[in-house]
């Protein structure tokens, strides 16, 4: 721990204010007064007077000064914003391993451990205290995908195509006529809180109802009045028992999903059709959606909200988290009620486990308390949907990625630039800029590198830059029911009922054949001019508008191309594969 010089309460040493010492300063390089006589008119003592004078300093400062200076841990400060700014905000031993290397390229005299090459705890505590600014804070993971994808390109897009269906629907302005929908995972367990405990003590345990609970998805919908429709609530499996719709929220549905409890498009053709069109508004609606299959691929679902006056707004991909009202501002809500509400059941009944038939009384609690107007009006307003303002966006959403090469290559050929903070600074008197321009010449080491170039040297910013590769699939804000979409889904839905056929043709083929003998390697198989001369053999996709980001492999027997994740084998197809193998 630093030592910390804490004042007595009946002492007065420092009790005298920075001003006063500024004045008595001036007081005196303007003659008017002597040392002595200032110090008993502005009550700053005269050795302090004299060694301020002779430093040309007039900061107050008890005790001893920063071991690297006011200048250099300024800089440190300002190079710890630019590595947060993106995305790399260093951890506390790499500042302490900062700290270290730059005393000693500037030969400066420190107690840091040689050993270890990096400052001790307590320095970093007092540099904490000294940059109120910086705070140790928890870093939330964010993927590359999202980093990229949330870009000021990709939202002003996203904001121009919003505007122009506002304006040519006459919605602007219209929050009855709004909607946002999304879905999120609720788990039938209930996750530990923050408890009261004994200090010290070794194990703090707290009693769930199973090791990992299943997942049911819950369907929410909400306008930019803060109007919500009531939730639907899919659960996997075939038989749905009454049982399960008991207690929720009055209006609530639940859906069976056969598979998983996942949303997929039949589930929300049904949602739309049963659900949402019944309750929507009279003319021309928005809905807008995230960009998952379940929302884009069924072209009955697009014809049928075209027919009912329901617009698609999809969102960009990878930016959800700032640009979806639900996302933003009421499924953390939600969660942390349901979470409150499983913990109360349990201890309530701590020989039971929390089952689907809880499940609505759990949900019908967390609800009422999550889904209020104040939450859906400040989820479209911090979306900057309605009221339509763009520039409700953070600036802090967006992280920096760099278009240039790496501070690693070249850190002292390029030409020494100003320092540049994140805020705007004051501007400066010519003596004021001397004074700076001389104290950064003399914290420059013999080769002329400041402080900034070292630290861009010793902790470099990583380059986050955008692929090379281009993607031309990559998905953008769209409107999902147009007709030119709607048509380009049915000629998927037709490519893959008719690769379907004949996959269900040759399987048929070949079991009717097995019996026979051995069969020829390319007897039963279908040739380029059945798949195509530029389609996957195994999922059927067409290589310019294929979405996979896997390379492309020639089977060598049959000369088809196909995925790389579709195939088993290297140099060959699944079914030349096998009948090699055979």
């Amino acid at each position: 721990m630093p030592t910390v010089y804490k004042k007595k309460s009946n002492s007065s040493r420092g009790s005298w204010s920075e001003h006063s010492l500024k004045t008595a300063i001036n007081d005196i390089k303007a003659k008017l007064m002597s040392i002595n006589f200032a110090a008993k008119i502005y009550n700053v003592p005269a050795t302090t007077l004299r060694r301020h004078l002779k430093n040309a300093s007039a900061n107050k400062q008890l005790g001893a000064s920063a071991c690297l200076g006011a200048e250099i841990e300024t800089k440190i400060c300002n190079h710890i914003k630019k590595l947060q700014a993106h995305g790399f905000a260093p951890t506390r031993e790499s500042v302490c391993k900062m700290a270290y290397s730059i005393a000693e390229q500037y030969n400066i005299p420190h107690r840091f451990s040689k050993d270890l090459k990096k400052a001790g705890r307590g320095w970093l505590e007092l540099f904490l205290n000294r940059h109120p600014d910086l705070a140790i804070r928890k870093a939330e993971g964010v993927s590359q995908a999202r980093v990229l994808g949330m870009n000021r390109q990709e939202v002003a897009t996203y904001f121009d195509l919003l505007e122009k269906i506002l304006i040519e629907n006459n919605l602007m302005g219209k929050a009855r006529n709004i909607f946002n929908m999304d879905e999120t995972g609720c788990q039938l367990n209930n996750k530990p809180e923050l408890v009261v405990a004994e200090k010290g003590s070794k194990n703090v345990a707290a009693i769930t109802s199973a090791e990992k609970g299943e997942t049911i998805t819950v369907i929410a919908c909400c306008n930019a009045e803060g109007n919500f429709l009531p939730p639907v609530c899919v659960f996997k499996g075939k038989n749905k028992k009454p049982e399960f719709e008991d207690g929720m929220p009055p209006g609530s549905v639940v859906y069976m999903g056969e598979k998983s409890a996942y949303v997929t498009s039949e589930l929300f053709f049904l949602w739309l059709k049963e659900h949402f069109v019944p309750r929507k508004p009279m003319g021309k609606v928005l809905l807008i959606l995230d960009g998952h299959s379940s929302h884009c691929s069924n072209s009955e679902m697009l014809e049928y909200a075209a027919v009912n006056d329901i617009v698609l707004l999809c969102l960009p991909p990878h930016s959800t988290q700032f640009l979806q009202p639900l996302d933003r501002a009421f499924f953390r809500s939600l969660k942390a009620h349901y979470n409150t509400a499983c913990n109360t059941f349990l201890k309530n009944n701590p020989s039971r486990k929390i089952t689907r038939l809880q499940f609505g009384k759990l949900l019908y609690e967390a609800w009422s308390s999550s889904a209020t107007t104040s939450n859906g009006i400040s989820a479209f307003t911090a979306t900057g949907i309605c009221p339509f303002n763009p520039s409700a966006i953070p600036d802090y959403a967006f992280i920096h990625v760099n278009e240039e090469v790496s501070l690693i290559e070249q850190p002292i050929i390029r030409e020494s630039t100003p320092e540049q903070s994140s805020s705007p600074q004051p501007q400066q008197n010519p003596q004021q800029q001397q004074n700076i321009q001389q104290e950064q010449a003399s914290i420059e080491d013999q080769s002329g590198i400041t402080p900034s170039k070292a630290l861009a040297i010793i902790s470099p910013i990583p380059s986050t830059s955008r692929s090379t590769r281009v993607n031309t699939r990559k998905q953008k804000a769209r409107v999902l029911n147009t007709e030119e979409n709607i048509k380009t889904q049915k000629m998927k839905k037709k490519k893959m009922q008719e690769l379907k056929e004949k996959k269900q043709r040759a399987r048929q083929r070949k079991d009717s054949t097995s019996s026979e003998g051995t069969i020829s390697l390319h007897e039963f198989s279908d040739g380029p001019e059945d798949f195509g001369e530029n389609t996957c053999v195994g999922c059927g996709e067409d290589y310019s508008s294929t979405r996979k980001k896997d390379d492309w492999l020639q089977c060598i027997m049959c000369h088809r191309w196909v995925h790389d994740s579709c195939t088993s084998f290297n140099h060959m197809c699944n079914e030349c594969g096998n009948k090699n193998m055979k």
